[in-house]
């Protein structure tokens, strides 16, 4: 189990180590307005690359895309 500096003080060294780098990366940037919705031709790209594309799982796990063989 890790160490703790202070009886009160529930932070692993991890997470101690971590804190102090926000400093230099700061929090992560969370967006406060609402989504874009995408458009419309953003829309139809997805949809023609969906339609000559295909996902394909190896067994290993790893994910890849083909082109369809209609």
């Amino acid at each position: 189990m890790a160490r703790r500096a202070r009886e009160d003080d529930d932070r692993t060294w991890g997470m101690k180590v971590t804190e102090s780098l926000l400093r230099f990366f700061g929090p992560a940037s969370i967006r406060r307005t609402p989504p874009i919705p995408p458009s419309a031709e953003d829309l139809a790209r997805d949809a023609a690359l969906r339609s000559s594309l295909q996902r394909v799982t190896r067994p290993d796990g790893h994910v890849y895309l083909v082109e369809r063989q209609d």
